[in-house]
């Protein structure tokens, strides 16, 4: 598939869940990533699916733990075109992310995180401080995202 065809593939709906529990923020790596990179948990929407029930439902499959409370659904979103290897991995249908956000508290016990191994490798609780560096990166698939994470945080008087 050549660049063009690429660009005429439409937006994949996804939403991004803001996770925290009191000062300290989780974030999930994906399987095969590098060390450093990390994100916070999102996965697309179903054509059925409302925001909340797409996010309470990535928060199941990827922490094993339904001790959420979706707080608020943020104004912001991200729009962003993925690096090719993932329009390769996800078999050409999307050329990226329409990215929306929610922020939402964690209730359970902070070690009671249950990864779905197939999709993420590890996960790992974060102050404010430490969150920048570990969500901002030089690829494709970061466009903007530390950007609208900081307006979100913003939006909801963390920052």
């Amino acid at each position: 598939m050549n660049l063009s065809d690429i660009n005429n593939l439409p937006y994949r709906n996804n939403v991004c869940c803001i996770v925290y529990s009191g000062e300290e923020f989780l974030l999930l790596q994906d399987k095969g990533w590098p060390i450093n990179w990390w994100k916070f948990p999102q996965g697309g929407i179903n054509v059925e699916e409302t925001l909340e029930q797409a996010a309470l439902r990535e928060l199941k499959e990827e922490t094993g733990s339904y001790d959420f409370k979706i707080i608020g659904i943020s104004k912001n979103s991200n729009i962003y075109d993925w690096n090719d290897e993932s329009v390769r991995l996800a078999g050409y249908r999307w050329r990226g992310q329409n990215q929306k956000y929610l922020l939402v508290e964690y209730f359970g016990e902070k070690n009671n995180i249950c990864l779905d191994v197939n999709e993420t490798q590890s996960y790992n609780w974060v102050t404010l401080e430490n969150l920048w560096s570990r969500i901002d990166h030089e690829d494709k698939n970061f466009t903007n995202y530390k950007n609208t994470i900081e307006k979100v945080l913003k939006e909801f008087n963390f920052i």
